[in-house]
């Protein structure tokens, strides 16, 4: 593996974060942001073109007592936060965390000095594709920052952080993401683990409200928690005299660790019933909530858990993940229709898909995890673009609610279009995350209950979805639409991103034939069924480009009677009263006592049955019990 890439992609971006926390100005932090997005992205483009090949590169020995020393001090770091916040929720697994640290350097010194180990990094399908979306949409939440932070400044609370530490944090996560997935060796995995929950705490945090910094404490809590139980399976490796790398733990057969390093995967993917870390980041500025649900620190969570496949087998510990990510999709997915908050519903929607790529880790067969692959990237790239573009459209409407888009269409008509773009992208063909769903449904069809679980939670994810692509395509007539205005980068990190949701749709069944099945072969090793991909092989022959033209034939042929439309054409919607004046676009009318009324429009939420307490209040427990089951099944 070349070490120029490396420096590029996990210590460049450091570097870069550290020039941008001592700019003086906007103008030379947005040139470090603008420097830091485009080589980061190239470099992940250019690591990705020795795809098919397992890169390995041996870390310097010097980095062996590094590895020690940075591992502690992360622990270290943990307590101290605690400390000063005085929390001693955080402060109990942050000890913990640190004792298991402790005992490991010990266990492995007196198991044969393998406890300096300087570790390798690796770089195989699966990392390049986690490098490709961080690297590439990374980087662009990192251009789309620019302008929205010099927009946030205008309304940020006096309490809020400097925008060069928020910079320093969001530039350098995209390396600590990048060498969490490219580390081979479990202490290195820990460092970067617990760097990025860092991250999370300090961007979480920003505004400095009270309800951001609760939300940060949460968020340091329960992900100190899945750093315990990585700790701890560091620790048993080491009392069982095993050098701590991911791929022995694969090939060793030992399911404790293996149950441990998949329960800090399901705390960091925000699974259920640790959900609540990841609904209390929206408090963050729109970029932090992107990088964390869409392209980061989530996925770090989805990488571990398809990471460790090998190493499940057909064992009960599988079909346990497969019933509790299958549950966590079909529940979220039902919370969501009852949100109206628009960062709420996306947060929501993302937790399901994690629970859908948790599912399919679970099924523990090829086409699942050729499923999983395709909803990690896919999900990656429409989720970004919602939301960034919700972000601009809480700028330019001043809230985040579903309800206050009635008409965005026609105020911020760009902005809306990716929006809605994003929404069917989620859903609809020939996009990408509808044939993920249908592989993962047709992969669970030995599993009655997950398949039960999948089915629903798809279902429930067209009534949200369609519903808000409802709000914000229905509008009344107007003669003319005015773009609206954006900042040079909150409009090229959309844009781009957009492109590549197009993109997702026409090369779908490319991207499967090229990467997910390939990689799926590779993963469990053994010429497959051909039946498991005999519906794919059919669809993969479909010619896509003609589904394109006649949506764009039909779109040009609205255009004509639109563009013929007249004011005077236009009547007033029968309201069962007279109409209070004669202006042609107002939705006032004389009802009873001739008293003036408003029709309003709103939305089915169905709160009192799939609100969030509502739910949680049972789903939670539930969703515990399952994963305690988890450990059970050991026994």
């Amino acid at each position: 593996m070349n070490p120029i890439l490396l420096w590029l992609l996990v210590p460049g971006p450091i570097l870069f974060g550290l020039l941008a926390l001592f700019c003086p100005g906007w103008r030379s932090r947005g040139t470090v942001a603008w420097l830091a997005g485009l080589t980061t992205a190239a470099a992940g483009i250019v690591l990705a073109g020795s795809w098919g090949n397992a890169l390995t590169y041996e870390l310097p020995a010097v980095l062996g007592p590094v590895s020690i020393i940075l591992e502690l001090a992360v622990m270290v770091w943990i307590v101290g936060i605690a400390w000063k916040i005085r929390s001693t929720s955080v402060a109990i697994p942050g000890l913990l965390q640190l004792g298991f640290g402790v005992a490991t350097v010990v266990l492995a010194r007196q198991g044969g000095g393998h406890e300096a180990a300087p570790g390798k990094l690796l770089a195989d399908p699966l990392a390049m594709l986690l490098v490709l979306v961080i690297s590439i949409i990374g980087s662009l939440i990192v251009i789309y920052a620019i302008g929205y932070m010099r927009n946030h400044d205008a309304h940020a609370p006096a309490t809020a952080a400097s925008n060069n530490r928020f910079f320093f944090v969001l530039i350098a996560f995209l390396g600590l993401m990048n060498g969490l997935v490219l580390c081979d060796d479990l202490r290195w995995l820990a460092i970067f683990w617990e760097c990025t929950t860092l991250c999370s705490f300090f961007l979480i945090g920003h505004d400095g409200t009270p309800e951001a910094c609760n939300n940060a404490k949460r968020a340091l809590l329960l992900n100190t928690w899945g750093g315990v139980a990585m700790a701890g399976a560091g620790c048993w490796l080491a009392y069982r005299g095993q050098a701590e790398t991911l791929t022995q733990v694969m090939a060793g057969g030992l399911l404790l660790p293996v149950a441990l390093l998949s329960f800090a995967a399901l705390v960091k993917s925000a699974q259920m019933p640790f959900q609540s870390w990841l609904l209390g980041a929206m408090v963050a500025p729109t970029p932090v909530s992107a990088l964390l649900h869409s392209s980061t620190m989530v996925k770090a969570g989805s990488y571990l858990v398809l990471r460790l496949v090998p190493a499940f087998g057909p064992t009960q510990l599988a079909a346990v993940l497969a019933i509790a990510g299958g549950f966590t999709f079909a529940v979220t997915s039902a919370i969501a229709i009852s949100q109206s908050n628009a960062k709420k519903v996306l947060a929501y929607s993302t937790i399901a898909n994690l629970g859908l790529i948790v599912a399919c880790a679970g099924l523990n067969t090829p086409l699942a995890y050729a499923a999983a692959l395709m909803l990690l990237v896919f999900h990656a790239v429409s989720k970004s673009v919602l939301f960034l573009a919700v972000g601009a459209i809480e700028q330019g409407i001043g809230s985040r609610h579903i309800e206050d888009m009635s008409g965005i269409l026609r105020k911020m008509p760009l902005t809306a279009s990716f929006a809605a773009l994003g929404m069917v992208s989620m859903m609809m063909p020939p996009f990408g995350m509808l044939a993920a769903k249908w592989m993962a449904i047709e992969s669970a069809v030995n599993s009655p209950l997950v398949l039960m679980l999948i089915i629903i939670g798809s279902a429930l994810t067209v009534f949200f979805w369609s519903k808000w692509i409802g709000r914000i395509t229905t509008i009344s007539y107007h003669p003319s639409y005015a773009i609206e205005k954006l900042r040079l980068t909150m409009l090229a990190g959309m844009a781009v991103i957009t492109v590549g949701v197009l993109l997702s749709g026409g090369c779908c069944m490319w991207f499967y034939k090229a990467a997910c099945r390939p990689m799926a072969e590779a993963v469990f090793s053994a010429d497959l069924i051909q039946s498991q991909w005999t519906l794919l092989e059919s669809a993969s022959q479909t010619v896509l480009w003609p589904i394109f033209a006649v949506v764009l034939v039909l779109l040009f042929a609205l255009l004509g009677p639109f563009n013929r439309l007249r004011k005077e054409q236009v009547r007033l919607p029968f309201m069962c009263g007279e109409n209070v004046t004669d202006a042609r676009f107002t939705f006032e009318f004389r009802s009873l006592k001739d008293l003036p009324e408003t029709a309003q429009v709103t939305s089915y939420y169905f709160s009192p049955i799939l609100g969030e307490l509502a739910i949680s209040s049972w789903a939670n427990p539930v969703a515990a019990l399952i994963l305690a089951t988890l450990f059970g099944v050991l026994a």
